[in-house]
């Protein structure tokens, strides 16, 4: 079996982000919109993987507050995509560990994200814990729940 492709991870546009986020996080759903409020905000920060100049993954990193601490730095996990070819290649994992070392640089307690249900056991893997029940997320009508990843502890 071939090995992938090396990938750099590194921060990138928000436009590099979208056709990422339409491939993988719209495909089969009802919206074609991949645009979220906050992309263009100047603390938000977008971090992807690419090889060569292509992006083959993306998160986007929001300063959101954590609704059972609202009063509390956090910071939402949002966009989350990794193209199918890159699947279990490593880079999700590595997407995750540096948008976590962002969080630690602008003071943030949590990092949280509505995780798809069938992304369950990554972002577990990650070090995020499931928060409630599921719900419905009306952008993709798929199942979802809630997760946690406190960066410092008490």
């Amino acid at each position: 079996m071939a090995m992938p492709p090396t990938f750099v991870i590194r921060h990138i546009t928000v436009a590099d982000a979208l056709p990422v986020r339409l491939d993988v996080l719209r495909r089969g759903t009802p919206s074609q919109d991949a645009a979220y409020d906050g992309d263009d905000e100047p603390h938000t920060t977008h971090i992807g993987a690419t090889i060569g100049d292509r992006v083959v993954a993306t998160s986007t990193w929001l300063i959101r507050p954590w609704q059972h601490d609202p009063a509390t730095t956090a910071v939402q996990l949002r966009g989350m995509a990794v193209l199918d070819e890159m699947q279990n290649t490593g880079v999700g994992h590595a997407l995750i560990d540096a948008g976590i070392s962002h969080t630690y640089s602008v003071g943030a307690r949590y990092v949280w994200a509505k995780a798809r249900d069938s992304a369950l056991y990554f972002y577990e893997r990650c070090g995020f814990v499931i928060v409630g029940g599921q719900f419905t997320e009306p952008a993709s009508g798929l199942p979802h729940h809630l997760v946690l990843f406190a960066t410092v502890t008490a």
